[in-house]
């Protein structure tokens, strides 16, 4: 293809791919699947490469890593101690979402003939417990926030309040009872200054969410696609034909579903799977990705797009113009890519 396209040329090649797009999706990329291999919808996609690809910014992980695993568990039974333990023995991190009005209860439950423990964990073991993961709120008394009334806010902020008299750092995480909120229950988030929550919402995907007050997961343990989806979250490479986005697992439920079904199997063949993968994935806490991605969003661009200021206190990766780029807290940086 000749690659020395005056305006008008380029101009007629673009309301061409315009008119064969419409109807059928918004990128070059919906043309091919379309059936489309007109030496019109090649040539597009060939000049978007050359002069649009590489000037794309892509947000990258810690190190550069292009993935992210995280998972999050509610209630607080204390079967937590064991997922905690398999958690830590692979090197998987996430966050407990806790019910401290509950904290200490006594029970057990007889499941199939067999007595399964269905207490609550102490105060007192929470910061040692906890310590290499993240604590957040999940309503004091696990009340369905939505029927509650102006209640709903004291379940937040009380819970909250007590957590952070046990943990060293500031609790800013929640995750919906029964997996129900609504407006009225994010306003009352947004006032007891929680900036992330996590519904039950499962996606099947990897993507890193708008709003992460509304925090869909990829899915839950008990999901029949757990380890297809884990195998093409860890084993598959980008492709070459899209722009690829950074891709985060999000694993969620309850660690005395394994107890009650007795099923531990499945989370430790999980972590025992990505854990394989840790070279190439970030381990982290709900917290932290939130921290590490709301970072990424605050990144300042000159308007030429050829630097790039870093105003957070936490060194933030990219790709830009096709360059892997380290942005160290409070710098200012030239993009390779662009010079």
């Amino acid at each position: 293809m000749d690659r020395s396209l005056n305006p008008r040329q380029e101009r007629g090649w673009y309301r061409e791919i315009r008119r064969l797009r419409k109807g059928h999706g918004d990128s070059y990329e919906d043309a091919f699947r379309c059936g489309w291999e007109s030496t019109i919808c090649q040539g597009l996609a060939e000049e978007r490469d050359e002069k649009m690809a590489f000037k794309i910014n892509k947000l990258l992980f810690p190190e550069g890593k292009r993935k992210a695993l995280t998972l999050s568990y509610d209630d607080g039974i204390v079967h937590d101690r064991h997922l905690v333990e398999l958690m830590n023995q692979y090197g998987v991190r996430g966050t407990f979402n806790l019910n401290t009005a509950k904290l200490g209860r006594k029970e057990t439950l007889k499941i199939d003939g067999r007595d399964v423990e269905d207490s609550v964990v102490t105060a007192e073991e929470i910061p040692q417990l906890y310590e290499k993961h993240e604590v957040a709120t999940h309503a004091a008394r696990h009340l369905s926030l939505t029927e509650c009334g102006s209640v709903a806010l004291y379940e937040i902020i009380e819970d909250r309040k007590v957590l952070e008299s046990l943990v060293p750092y500031i609790v800013r995480g929640h995750a919906y009872p029964f997996g129900i909120y609504d407006q009225s229950v994010l306003s009352m988030l947004k006032e007891a200054g929680i900036c992330y929550a996590r519904t039950v919402v499962s996606t099947g995907t990897f993507d890193i969410p708008e709003n992460f007050l509304e925090w869909h997961p990829t899915c839950h343990h008990a999901d029949s696609r757990l380890m297809e989806l884990a195998g093409k979250f860890c084993e598959e490479g980008e492709d070459p034909r899209i722009i690829n986005r950074p891709r985060l697992f999000y694993l969620w439920g309850h660690s005395y579903e394994f107890a009650r079904q007795d099923n531990w199997e499945v989370i430790e063949e999980f972590l025992s799977y990505v854990s394989g993968y840790r070279a190439k994935i970030w381990m982290a806490t709900n917290g932290e990705i939130v921290d590490y991605v709301e970072a990424y969003r605050r990144l300042i661009f000159s308007i030429d797009g050829a630097k790039v200021f870093n105003p957070s206190c936490r060194t933030v990766w990219m790709e830009a113009a096709g360059e892997v780029c380290e942005i160290p807290a409070g710098a200012a940086v030239t993009l390779r890519g662009y010079q």
